[in-house]
Formats: structure tokens, sequence, C-alpha cells
């Protein structure tokens, strides 16, 4: 954890209150005058009891299942209190957690007496690149439960996660709506993924972290057979040699376009047309995502300013210039396919 963070979080946790917003103004300034840098800070409430918004009255409403899929995070009481959140934000939604039966059986019952459907899976006997096969193998379980339980809609996301945004389901309905699927393949709708690990200049890269579509959509997204396939990490491999391997999201990504009928070139200029074409990326802020992992601390990790760096990450802005405007591009940077991730993507 760097200096910063360790001051955050002291001004944040130990502080008394009264002094608490006082520290961090002063640490902030200081740092600011230091570093020429400006600085901001959040706080995002951990109960769910403390947040006191709601979402608009809807005169109709598809009928949408919210399955959250992953091992328990019990720290915090952080899933636990992310389903509490959810029946705020999500009313009349279906709530599915998606989880491994190797989980600790008396917190699982407070989890069902939130009434919330509970899936307890066996875990896979190989996990695939980066655990790839557990979230496959929860993901498809809780969509098969959704269609079980008639929900026409479904978002996937994960139980480290936690989103705070109001008016998220009908943003993402109204979002199908405005933006229909390009015809001629087995795509009824749009699918719609968060800019959070899309990155931009990575092939076939929607971020498996947050996931919306229709059910039947959604159902073929996930259902990628197992990736059991070896494999380390090699920081050496350029963005064309990684994508190639397709790890994760790339796996999850390109499967679905095999499979509802795009021929994939694996060109900077096809992905973004595939992305285009069948995808929506919304901004981690207009839901209001929270990753309580890694990094956490830093909420945009990928954002510099010094240069473009081939590790930026897909906006909602970066995804509808592609969507309108993919064709008066100038230049596209094919070449940063030779470059390794977090290398600076060269003008022509």
């Amino acid at each position: 954890m760097s200096i910063t963070n360790k001051i955050i979080n002291f001004f944040r946790l130990i502080a008394p209150k009264k002094f608490r917003n006082a520290g961090l103004k002063f640490y902030f300034n200081a740092w600011r005058n230091r570093k020429n840098f400006f600085i901001t800070s959040h706080l995002r409430p951990k109960c769910a009891s403390r947040v006191n918004v709601w979402p608009d009255e809807l005169k109709s409403a598809p009928k949408c299942a919210v399955v959250i899929q992953g091992p328990i995070y019990k720290k915090d009481n952080f899933t636990l209190e992310t389903i509490r959140l959810y029946k705020k934000l999500f009313p009349g939604t279906g709530i599915i957690v998606s989880t491994w039966d190797t989980e600790d059986l008396e917190y699982i019952k407070k989890i069902k007496a939130e009434n919330v459907e509970v899936l307890l899976n066996a875990e896979p006997k190989i996990a695939g690149p980066s655990h790839i096969n557990y979230q496959l193998k929860s993901s498809f379980a809780g969509i098969k439960l959704a269609e079980e339980l008639g929900s026409e809609y479904v978002l996937k996301t994960r139980t480290d996660q936690r989103i705070y945004g109001v008016n998220v389901l009908d943003f993402f309905y109204n979002l199908l709506k405005t933006f229909p699927s390009k015809t001629g393949y087995k795509q009824k709708e749009r699918i719609i993924g968060v800019s959070l690990n899309t990155f931009k200049y990575r092939l076939y890269d929607l971020s498996d972290m947050v996931v919306f579509g229709l059910l039947k959509d959604m159902e073929l997204f996930w259902s990628a057979a197992p990736d059991n396939r070896p494999y380390k990490a090699d920081p050496n491999l350029t963005q064309g040699e990684f994508s190639r391997l397709r790890i994760c999201e790339m796996y999850l990504t390109s499967e679905y376009l095999k499979n509802i009928g795009r021929e994939l070139k694996w060109t900077l200029e096809d992905s973004w047309q595939a992305m285009a074409d069948h995808f929506i990326v919304v901004d981690q802020t207009s839901l209001d995502l929270y990753w309580h992992k890694y990094n956490k601390h830093k909420e945009f990790r990928y954002l510099k300013y010094g240069a473009i760096l081939n590790n930026r990450e897909m906006s909602f802005l970066e995804w509808f210039n592609l969507y309108k405007g993919l064709a008066n591009k100038k230049f596209i940077p094919e070449n940063t396919l030779e470059k390794r991730f977090g290398d600076i993507v060269l003008r022509q």
C-alpha cells in the first residue's frame, strides 16, 4: 500500500471524526502543493442501512434477475450488505447468489435469511487461466436459475463488487432500446459491459465483471466451454500475442462473437468494429461501482495524462465514438499490438 493510501486510511479510520475532514483537507492541500496535482476523496457507506436513496418507480419494466457470483466476502459483511443494498436499489428484482458448496453453511444461512436464492455449486476440477472456469460455472448456473424463475433480463455481478448507482436497470433497458444490435447475427440485443477492465487496445476484450443483457444472449455469452488450458503469465508478451491467447475476458468475448456468427480478423480495427456492432460499454462511474479488491483506493487505476498508454480503459465516450465514427478515424494504431501492456500508443 502506498504512503498516500496509508495516510488516507489513517484519517478515515483512526482519527476522531471531528478531525477527519480537517485532516484530509490539510493532507490533500499539502500533497497538491508539493506534487502539482489535484487529489479527491469519496466515501461510500459500508452498510446498506446508511444508503437512503431509491430508484424512480416505473409504470412497467421487464422482469430481471441480479446474479451475484463468486466466493462470499465476509469482511465487513461485504457480500451480505451488497445483497441488502440491491434489495433497495432493485426492488421487485430477483437476487441470486451463485457461490460454492465449500462456503461456511452458517454464514450461508444469514444470506438465505434475506429471502434471496442461493446456489451452492461444486467447484470445477480445473480452475483454468485466472480461475475463469469458476466464473463460467457460477455465472451460467445463476443465469439458468434466472430462466427458471421467468426472468427476461440478467445483470451479472460479482461478490467482491458493489453497485451504488440509482436507476441502473432503467439505464440499461433504455440503452438497449436506443442502440439495437447489428442484424444478421445470432444476437437478439446488445450485451452491456463496464469500462472497468475493458481495454481499448486489447482485442475483443469486454470486461466480464458487470455484464447485462437479455437472458438468452447472456446464456450464450456464458455458455463457453471450460478453458482447461495451462497458462503462466508472461509480462513480455505483446498486446497482440496476449490477445490471441484469449485469456479470461478475451476468451469469453471471442467465443461469444464466434457463436453469434462473426468471423474474427484479429486486428484492432475489427475489434473496435465488433465492440461497436454488438456491445455497449458504460462508465464505471455511471454505476457508482466499487471493487473491494486489489488497488481499491485508486479508483481510476489506468487513467494517465502524460501519454496515451495501451492499457487505457474504454469509456462510454470512446465506445460511442466507435459506434458513430469508426469510419472517420484517420489512423488506427495497429502497431500498438506489437507493444507490451502499458506501453505508449504512438502516433502515425
